[in-house]
């Protein structure tokens, strides 16, 4: 094995435990509690003990990472570091995202990272070297860029997409914050974030506690869409618990796990009355209200029909998978699904998050960018 210059001794584990789901799919037994523990520290090098379950040798202070197939993570270390400088590689589906995003303006040193080390949706290990990492950041499902990039020398943290409790966005972006602060010593942030997540939920809890299942909306998330393809979410994946946090019903929750695709003929009988389009495709919603999907006709579906077809917005990093804005999301969502319960002003809550989180002020443009996102976002 090649020796990894910026440690003295690289005492990382080949051992990898199965990981049952790809990104987006069944729930793990990943814990965020189970993330936390960090072995030993000293002050050249700590070992930490990574979502697989492997204690992983890392620098005790990281100025070079990159993030592989976790597409949101460098949104993470931003929320629990207050920097992207230190992110020098991600891969580009993330890059796509951040540029897209207002974390670009925030913390613009994310736009530097680069990109050439992914080619053909895979690792390319030599290119990565060209990058000098300290820490690779990869989802624990791709076990083969893990053992790869491990057998260069390079320390590999894997991160799981999902969870335990049941793709739930809260606890998998603490878990991923609970982990980050084991590598990088920061707490503070992490910690608020946590606290404020749990507050709006409670918020929303208090108010929907007395809201009739039939009073309930009955809504579908449209994860990925084109003229040849409709891919739903149902249970065991982020738009279940987003819905049911907020105070709707998951059409597909019986039907679909994880991701699946379907035809016009289960989304009729499936007839939402609101649909939620993610950021993982090029669709809008006036792409379903006008009618210009060739071979789908949507004019027949309730949501449709009553102009309630929305983008899930996008502002740190896409609100559909955990993100530092989760607390927005489960706002945004709400008041949504129960216009009449939630009746503040979203753009008005979206700049005291960001003030008080991010400390940036964030212009009425700014602001509509993150509610309206472009189909470019999508683009890999």
């Amino acid at each position: 094995m090649k020796k990894y210059g910026y440690l003295a001794t690289l005492a990382l584990t080949a051992m990898l435990a199965a990981c049952g789901s790809q990104d987006g799919g069944s729930a793990s037994n990943q814990s965020a509690e189970s993330s936390k523990a960090e072995v030993q520290s000293t002050v050249e090098e700590k070992i930490v003990t990574d979502q697989l379950g492997r204690e992983v040798t890392v620098p005790g202070k990281i100025d070079r990472v990159v993030t592989g197939g976790i597409l949101p993570y460098f949104s993470t270390w931003y929320v629990a570091t207050n920097s992207t400088k230190e992110i020098v590689g991600m891969h580009p589906n993330s890059y796509n995202a951040a540029k897209n995003s207002i974390l670009a303006k925030i913390s613009p040193d994310v736009l530097k990272a680069e990109t050439s080390f992914i080619q053909n949706g895979e690792v390319n290990v030599e290119e990565l070297m060209k990058i000098n990492p300290q820490l690779y950041v990869e989802i624990a499902t791709d076990e083969n860029s893990i053992n790869k990039i491990t057998e260069v020398g390079i320390p590999v943290v894997a991160v799981k997409a999902i969870d335990a409790a049941a793709a739930e966005p809260l606890a998998t972006f603490n878990s991923w914050l609970t982990l980050t602060s084991q590598i990088t010593g920061t707490t503070d942030r992490a910690d608020r974030f946590l606290d404020e997540g749990k507050k709006v939920q409670s918020e929303l809890n208090s108010k929907l506690k007395d809201v009739a299942t039939k009073d309930k909306p009955r809504a579908m998330i449209l994860h990925m869409h084109n003229d040849k393809s409709i891919t739903v979410g149902g249970r065991n994946f982020f738009g279940n618990q987003w819905l049911n946090a907020t105070g709707a019903i998951d059409v597909a929750e019986n039907d679909v796990d994880g991701r699946k695709e379907v035809n016009m003929e289960q989304i009729y009988a499936w007839n939402p009355d609101i649909i939620y389009i993610t950021n993982f495709t090029e669709t809008q919603p006036e792409d379903l209200l006008e009618n210009k999907v060739d071979g789908q006709d949507w004019s027949q579906v309730k949501a449709v029909q009553d102009g309630k077809v929305y983008k899930i917005p996008l502002g740190i990093y896409r609100w559909f998978p955990p993100s530092g804005d989760a607390p927005l999301m489960l706002k945004w969502m709400a008041q949504k699904n129960h216009p009449t319960l939630f009746n503040y002003k979203i753009e008005d809550e979206i700049k005291a998050y960001y003030k008080d989180f991010y400390e940036f002020d964030v212009s009425d443009k700014e602001v509509h960018s993150i509610l309206n996102p472009s189909s470019d976002a999508a683009k890999y």
